[in-house]
């Protein structure tokens, strides 16, 4: 029985020192390696832009450098996905999505930071098999940071994030505070404030009307939506407040309907037609 124990012992550390041996291999050789995102399945109006000059993005382009971007129209989506294939980044409508770092340390470890000016990302991450490589998304309102999971990011033109965590955890920083959004949870952030304390998940798409009225050739639109969630009024992005409330003015078209759209951090998308008495 110790012989056969002593063996397999043998045997099991001859394994792990050869699987050593290969990933400090591939962490040398990868130092080298240039970083990348790829674009996929591009759908709608989609633009990729580097430096100066912007063209309709195409299946397998690639943003490398600092400054490269996607951007989204209404009705438009797109997927990008990461070199290491760690994982896809799928990019909803009217969203904006630009590189700040793509890097591979001497010892293998890989650093993504991206900023998300506007829109809905959702991500799926695998875990990361280096202890120091990190995704990271940068917003107004402040960070949010994974290292394997499955989780969604929405920003308002206010800069306002809210972060909903189906899988793993998210660290949410921002005023020097991080907070973490484990599995089942979602949180808030706002610009100039720290993240707030998460709270179930609800993916909670109901738009609440208290006010619709007609005035003249507008119509005033009052309500609230989940506070985390975005709001499209006449196909033009909404800012609300902290708690989710709004008050607009859009124009009344002659059919006198509106179209409003909610999406969730994780994507999830209700349209609404509203009917103006």
């Amino acid at each position: 029985m110790k012989t056969w124990w002593r063996c397999n012992f043998i045997f099991v550390l001859f394994g792990l020192v050869g699987t050593l041996r290969a990933s400090a291999a591939d962490d040398r050789l990868q130092v080298s390696v240039n970083r990348w995102l790829e674009v996929r399945r591009p759908i709608g109006q989609v633009l990729y832009s580097r430096g100066q000059t912007s063209q309709p993005a195409r299946n397998g382009m690639r943003l490398q450098a600092v400054g490269d971007a996607i951007s989204t129209k209404q009705n438009s989506s797109a997927v990008l996905a990461i070199d290491t294939g760690t994982g896809l980044i799928n990019v909803s409508q009217n969203t904006n999505v630009n590189v700040q770092k793509l890097l591979t340390g001497r010892g293998g470890e890989r650093i993504t930071q991206l900023q998300v000016k506007t829109g809905q990302v959702r991500l799926q991450v695998r875990p990361f098999t280096h202890s120091a490589s990190r995704l990271e998304i940068h917003t107004p309102a402040g960070v949010a940071g994974v290292r394997g999971t499955e989780f969604g990011v929405s920003v308002q033109q206010n800069g306002k994030m809210g972060v909903a965590t189906l899988k793993g955890g998210v660290a949410t920083n921002a005023q020097g505070q991080t907070v973490l959004v484990d599995a089942g949870f979602q949180n808030l952030t706002i610009p100039g404030e720290p993240p707030s304390t998460p709270v179930p998940l609800r993916e909670d798409t109901r738009l609440n009307i208290r006010k619709l009225v007609a005035k003249a050739s507008l119509v005033q639109i009052v309500g609230s939506v989940d506070p985390v969630n975005l709001l499209a009024i006449a196909k033009q992005p909404q800012n609300t407040d902290k708690n989710g409330n709004f008050d607009i003015t859009v124009p009344l078209l002659p059919n006198r309907r509106v179209e409003a759209v909610v999406v969730t951090p994780l994507g999830k998308k209700q349209l609404y037609e509203l009917a103006v008495p």
